[in-house]
């Protein structure tokens, strides 16, 4: 069984990553350490490792794999030592409302360090009075927020070997690094994308050719994230309010604009790199500390 297991939230504020402990109690930091373990095992038991590529869905028995991956700065250095000395989440229920992700910091049976991540959003987090639990024949409901953990991995970091496995690009970029191994968009491809059904470009043929590749990794990041087919033009619109960007719509069509900064601007919205402070209510790029252009 894993050892020395250490559980932490993924929290993202004013565009800056943090870590959080998420304090156990001893009877449940063993039940954890167990049920994490039997999850590391079902994701890499019989699994076939094949290098990302982002327009390839891996099968059951298989997982990407990215070779030589640095690890954000954020967490770079962490283990399950340092882990057990973060500030808790515990002081402030907002917390869980910008809690991205969950990760374990363990070690193995060789007493090597693993980092094992899982997927966390709102939907995760029990609110009081809205979930009852059965105590002495009687429903209650709990006094503060709680939370719920999957019932997989969605990651697995090898620090000795820096190798990141994973199965979702989108899911895992939601709370580590991933853009820099985005392959980029073809020209054609670009074209392709401009021309959804839910898009209407003022110069598709610009915007193609003149792309650097910041423009093209965002394309080919859009392409397979299925934004573009979950959701109506105007529901993307609705969800623009207070993001600084300029979503025009038109029989059902969004306008791309064909001037470069205001292109930025909405491929940003679109891939979901922009984030508002909740403090400051500035505007900032994802990952960075840099505001919004």
């Amino acid at each position: 069984m894993i050892d020395n297991f250490q559980l932490a939230a993924i929290a993202k504020q004013a565009g800056r990553y943090r870590l959080l402990r998420v304090p156990l109690h001893q009877g449940l930091q063993n039940t954890l350490a167990e049920t994490w373990q039997q999850q590391y095992d079902a994701f890499v038991d019989g699994v076939l490792e094949i290098e990302f590529n982002a327009g390839y869905q891996p099968e059951a028995h298989e997982c990407f794999r990215l070779a030589g991956y640095q690890l954000p700065a954020w967490l770079a250095g962490e283990n399950s030592h340092s882990a057990a000395d973060f500030a808790t989440i515990t002081h402030d229920d907002a917390l869980l409302d910008v809690t991205k992700g969950l990760v374990a910091f363990a070690r193995d049976a060789e007493d090597n360090e693993l980092i094992l991540f899982q997927n966390f959003s709102r939907s995760h987090v029990i609110r009081p009075g809205r979930f009852l639990f059965l105590t002495n024949d009687t429903y209650e409901t709990t006094a503060r927020p709680g939370l719920t953990l999957a019932d997989k991995l969605s990651a697995i970091y090898l620090p000795t070997e820096f190798k990141l496995l994973f199965r979702s690009f989108r899911t895992v970029n939601t709370f580590l690094p991933l853009a820099n191994y985005y392959e980029e968009a073809s020209e054609q491809e670009i074209r392709e994308v401009l021309h959804h059904d839910l898009l209407d470009p003022e110069d598709a043929g610009a915007l193609a050719t003149g792309a650097n590749q910041w423009f093209r990794k965002r394309f080919a990041m859009l392409r397979d994230s299925g934004v573009l087919d979950e959701y109506t033009a105007s529901q993307i619109q609705a969800r623009s309010s207070g993001y600084d960007v300029e979503i025009r719509v038109a029989a059902d069509r969004i306008l791309f604009p064909a001037d470069k900064t205001a292109a930025k601007k909405l491929l940003q919205f679109l891939n979901e790199e922009i984030f508002r402070g909740a403090i400051t209510n500035t505007l900032y790029e994802t990952n960075s500390r840099r505001e919004a252009d």
